[in-house]
Formats: structure tokens, C-alpha cells, sequence
């Protein structure tokens, strides 16, 4: 109980308002870039190339300044303010934000590496999937701001629907498989599309591993 007590006094702390407050722009950042990744496959689905490249460019800015939070909190939580443990379990839910807009990244990435929109219902079925990614990082960032209120069963709640999301992006996934495989395309586009399928997933999974984090925290609180 102690352990657990340390966690939010530390959030708490008047002293401390400077990382509490790049934790949750770490999240913020991580979330633009989630969002910014579903314009970019949105752009592609209504063949708009232009916004296609700013929502890349936009993805990437907000890595960036995801990474700079990254490092600035590292380095915070490395002046021995927490005790080990506690400071270990904020620095993996660091580290798990910090994968989320990686993955986010990847997606648009893989987009710079295809032109005109010629697979309709692959595109269409990709941006849902998309859509998916932002609802579970948007719970994410509720379930981080529920657990600094130190409110538990709003955090479980949140992490719940997480879980019921990435079932949904599973779902997706396969649907999206088919759809690639009814696809009369090349080869290397096959794969460059399987890769944007396998790397969505990844990025569902980085946003639950980041929620079970979180859920963890939750349970200490208790």
C-alpha cells in the first residue's frame, strides 16, 4: 500500500506540476499522432494525395515531439524522486506511450510508397480499422487523465473498452487480409499493403499494452 501511495503523492506534489504536466503531453502528442495517421489513410481512401503527404508530415512532427517528451521524462524520473519500483512502472508506461506514436509513424510511412487509390474497399476497410486505433488511444488518454484523479473504476472502465476495441481490430485484421487477397495487384504491392495491415495491428497492441499499464497503476492505487 505504500508503494502505491508514493505513486500519486508523487502526481500530487506541487514541485512535480512539470512532469505531470509533460506526462500528459507525452499522451497528447501520441494521441495527434494516432489521429494524424487515420487522416493519412483517409486522404488515401478519397485519393487526395495532398493531404495524404501533410498528414505524414504532421505524423512525424508529433514522433518527434512524443520522443522529446520521452527523453525529458526519463530524465526527470532518473533523479531518484520515486522509489525504484515506482519509478519503473512509470517509466514503462513512458516507454509505451512513446511505442504507440512509433507505430502511428511506421503506418504513415509505409503510405509514402503509394500514389493514386485504385483498391476501394481495402482502402475503405483500412481506414476502419484506422478509426479503431484513434477510439482505443482516446481511451487510453481518459484511462491516464481517470488515473491521476486517482479514480479507479472509471480506469478499469476505460481499459475495459480498450480490450473490446483491439478484439474489433482483430476482427478487422482478417477482414482486411481477405480483402488483400481478392486484390488483383502486383506483388511488392501486396506486400506493402500486408505490411500497413500487419503495422496497424501492432500499433492496437502497443495502445493495449499501454492500457494495461495504466490498469496496473489503477490496482496499486487501491
Amino acid at each position: 500500500m505504500e508503494r502505491s501511495r508514493n505513486i500519486f503523492v508523487w502526481l500530487g506534489q506541487r514541485e512535480e506540476k512539470e512532469i505531470l504536466g509533460d506526462e500528459l503531453k507525452h499522451v497528447e502528442a501520441s494521441c495527434e499522432c494516432v489521429k494524424e495517421m487515420k487522416n493519412c489513410v483517409q486522404a488515401y481512401y478519397e485519393n487526395d494525395t495532398e493531404k495524404k503527404n501533410e498528414a505524414i508530415t504532421k505524423v512525424k512532427e508529433y514522433e518527434k515531439k512524443g520522443d522529446e517528451l520521452r527523453k525529458k521524462i526519463t530524465l526527470e524520473l532518473s533523479k531518484g524522486l520515486l522509489m525504484p519500483p515506482d519509478r519503473e512502472d512509470l517509466l514503462l508506461l513512458n516507454s509505451g506511450l512513446n511505442d504507440i506514436a512509433d507505430s502511428a509513424k511506421g503506418v504513415a510511412r509505409l503510405f509514402e510508397f503509394i500514389g493514386e487509390q485504385k483498391l476501394p474497399v481495402l482502402s475503405k476497410c483500412l481506414l476502419e480499422d484506422s478509426i479503431i486505433a484513434v477510439k482505443s488511444v482516446e481511451k487510453v488518454k481518459e484511462a491516464i487523465n481517470s488515473l491521476i484523479k486517482n479514480d479507479v473504476d472509471n480506469v478499469l472502465e476505460e481499459c475495459a473498452q480498450i480490450e473490446t476495441l483491439e478484439e474489433e481490430g482483430d476482427d478487422k485484421r482478417r477482414e482486411l487480409i481477405g480483402n488483400l487477397m481478392k486484390a488483383e495487384i502486383p506483388a511488392p504491392f501486396s506486400i506493402l499493403f500486408y505490411e500497413i495491415i500487419d503495422t496497424i495491428e501492432n500499433l492496437i497492441d502497443s495502445i493495449k499494452k499501454a492500457a494495461d499499464l495504466v490498469r496496473i497503476l489503477a490496482i496499486k492505487s487501491k
